[in-house]
């Protein structure tokens, strides 16, 4: 019997040995070297050709022509059919998007809301949008005292940018400089869809 005691005895102090030998855990060794890349996966298939026009990256819309305010020195300008190629979504891209209008007098484009330096004076202009059925309309408005009220523009642009192509970098770009906004946006001639007065 006091074998079986001091074996139970023994058994115990052994296990009682062993858990309290354990420490407080070591701290985490470095990283190890960077192992080998695997393969390459296979390509994947090429994508569709994109399609032009539409709610694409943006357009220019050009309204030719000498365009001439009323007495008050107002004038609106707009394409009846402007949407008659889009689908619902690139409708919905566009009047969500921007705009940017230029007046051009004496050669020269100026953003508006803004001022525009005529020979004889400046005067200030601003305009909205409206969409209505397939049409896209431009009210542009005097918004400053003018002596010559009724005014003669050599034409009018407008740079669309649907609301799917705005991204960040947009807030970098010179928007008071046409030629600068045009190449930011990686539009040209080609892009414009010319509309005579």
């Amino acid at each position: 019997m006091l074998k079986k005691l001091l074996l139970f005895a023994w058994i115990g102090s052994v296990a009682l040995f062993t858990s309290s030998c354990e420490g407080p855990e070591g701290p985490q060794g470095e990283v190890g070297p960077q192992g080998v890349a695997g393969p390459a996966g296979p390509a994947g298939p090429a994508g569709q050709d994109g399609q032009g026009g539409g709610g694409g990256a943006g357009s220019i819309i050009a309204f030719m022509g000498e365009i001439e305010t009323d007495t008050a020195g107002n004038v609106v300008v707009g394409d009846t059919a402007f949407f008659s190629e889009f689908t619902d979504e690139e409708v919905a891209s566009v009047e969500k998007g921007a705009f940017q209008v230029y007046i051009k007098d004496d050669g020269g484009y100026f953003p508006i809301p803004g001022t525009v330096l005529f020979e004889d004076e400046a005067i200030s202009y601003s305009y909205y949008y409206v969409v209505e059925g397939n049409g896209l309309y431009f009210p542009i408005f005097r918004t400053s005292n003018a002596k010559v009220r009724q005014r003669t523009f050599e034409e009018i642009r407008v740079l669309v940018m649907p609301a799917l192509n705005l991204g960040k970098e947009n807030a970098k770009i010179n928007w008071k400089n046409y030629d600068e906004a045009v190449k930011a946006l990686g539009l040209s001639e080609s892009d414009v869809k010319v509309i005579r007065k």
